[in-house]
């Protein structure tokens, strides 16, 4: 097995309200290795925890327990090295869609010619070809999260951190969009963690499934992803597949009937993001 890109050990995080005084454990010893070049999917209920530990992963959070390493050095910040994909596009509104996808292109030093030719092939990528020009407030909010998804690649990151990335796409653009990112990662070998809801969508995009608790979140079980290659849309129809969909929506139903209810005046995760 190659090494850890991450190695997660007893990971812990509690949140706490200033107002009332109380607590919320959301990740309690939560322990997981993610290989060099692995895709990896993280699914649970609503509330267990993913995307806290996905930040974790990003460096926007420090643990209150345990310990998170990127290849075996501690994540204490944000780093190019590691880019996350939220659910919120977050580009820059002044920027049109190539402006955005150029920028961290420009901050890496990238010449002009060569900087305009890698933009322009991530936005052929995403399908935003005849939108280069266009700025934010004129994109649906598919086209805007597409953009979003071209300029975190144009980071050239070594790991790609995805929160629910697809989730404002139509499922045909869906599917495409999944495919490019699937190719890219088998050409490059990066290393992949997404975090979704879907359960389709992480079978056909992951090598590892990874099945956390109900809050407080653990690793409750890793399902390897054995199905033909290259993956398109046709494996769906695999007997496989549809066994592992069986399997694992056996395992979410366990942990969404012992998730426990919202407790009163206190966020269950920081106000921009979800779980």
């Amino acid at each position: 097995m190659k090494s850890p890109a991450f190695a997660i050990k007893d990971l812990g995080k509690v949140f706490l309200d200033a107002r009332t005084g109380s607590s919320l454990s959301v990740l309690d010893g939560l322990s997981l290795d993610i290989a060099e070049g692995e895709f990896v999917s993280i699914i649970g209920p609503s509330g267990c925890g993913k995307t806290t530990l996905l930040s974790h992963m990003g460096g926007f959070l420090r643990p209150d327990a345990g310990s998170v390493l990127y290849k075996g050095a501690p994540v204490l910040a944000p780093h190019p090295e590691r880019t996350v994909i939220f659910q919120e596009h977050g580009l820059f509104p002044w920027k049109t869609v190539l402006g955005n996808v150029e920028f961290p292109l420009k901050a890496r030093g990238t010449p002009s010619a060569d900087r305009r030719r890698e933009a322009g092939r991530l936005i052929d990528m995403v399908h935003l070809r005849g939108f280069e020009h266009s700025y934010p407030h004129q994109l649906s909010g598919g086209m805007k999260q597409r953009a979003g998804i071209a300029r975190a690649l144009a980071c050239r990151p070594e790991a790609v951190l995805m929160d629910e990335p697809f989730a404002a796409l139509d499922n045909i653009t869906r599917e495409i969009i999944q495919e490019e990112i699937l190719r890219l990662w088998s050409e490059l070998g990066k290393t992949f963690v997404l975090v979704t809801h879907h359960l389709e969508e992480a079978i056909f995009m992951s090598r590892r499934v990874v099945v956390m608790s109900a809050r407080p979140g653990r690793i409750k079980e890793e399902v390897l992803i054995d199905l033909p290659e290259p993956r398109s849309a046709l494996v769906k129809s695999d007997p496989r597949f549809t066994a592992l969909k069986q399997r694992l929506t056996r395992s979410l139903r366990e942990e969404v009937a012992k998730a426990p209810a919202p407790e009163k005046g206190l966020q269950q995760e920081p106000a921009e993001t979800g779980v």
